[in-house]
């Protein structure tokens, strides 16, 4: 059945994919030059929805020779699902994932915003993965995590992002051909597009096309 969302994908699933677009594969082997290093402190991951930073961070776990990356989100706050693919035993790193819910609904997510930002950090390399454009709740009262966050160095930080050409040639290897007429964010964002394929029922293979 197609699967829409990288942490839906088993992690042999994960390996076999190739990543495209020159800014993905430079964002991959940043990811796992972060943690080969092993060098604590916070780190960001950042780009448009849809231009595939979970599968990035997840194709990078796997491409570690030894050790393990853990890889959280914050869209599975309530459970302890881990999204890595790396093999190893001995923890070599911390991957937040969707962290930028932590800004748009504080007070749900401070608890381990607080434990990986402020404490975890100190003793590991913490990658936070950031969808844009970022939506800001009332962040008053959790400025510790802020500023923290607000103090991540520019060389800390990585970016994703997609020619329109380069999101054109992506879709059209999949057989998804780009009209003249798309909405910009869409351009930018082949995930967006890729994710206009969709199950038309379930336990079925067949795809039809969703306009978004």
């Amino acid at each position: 059945m197609y699967k829409p969302f990288s942490e839906d994908l088993s992690c042999d699933e994960v390996k076999r994919i190739e990543l495209m677009g020159e800014s993905a594969i430079r964002a991959y082997r940043r990811v796992v030059s972060i943690f080969r290093s092993g060098k604590p402190g916070l780190y960001m991951l950042m780009g448009d929805y849809g231009s595939g930073k979970t599968l990035i961070v997840r194709k990078a776990t796997a491409g570690l020779s030894s050790g393990r990356v853990v890889i959280k989100s914050f869209k599975n706050i309530n459970n302890d699902v881990d999204l890595s693919c790396s093999g190893g035993r001995a923890i070599m790193g911390y991957v937040i994932d969707s962290f930028e819910l932590f800004f748009q609904n504080p007070e749900a997510y401070v608890a381990l915003a607080r434990n990986y930002v402020i404490s975890v950090s100190q003793y590991y390399p913490v990658l936070l993965v950031v969808s844009l454009p970022l939506v800001i709740g009332d962040i008053s009262g959790y400025g510790d995590v802020v500023n923290k966050v607000g103090e991540i160095p520019e060389s800390n930080k990585i970016k994703v992002s997609f020619s329109t050409e380069e999101t054109k040639s992506i879709l059209s290897r999949i057989g998804i051909k780009v009209s003249e007429h798309v909405k910009p964010y869409i351009l930018k964002t082949p995930g967006l597009g890729i994710r206009a394929l969709s199950s038309s029922k379930e336990n079925d293979d067949s795809v039809e096309i969703i306009v978004i």
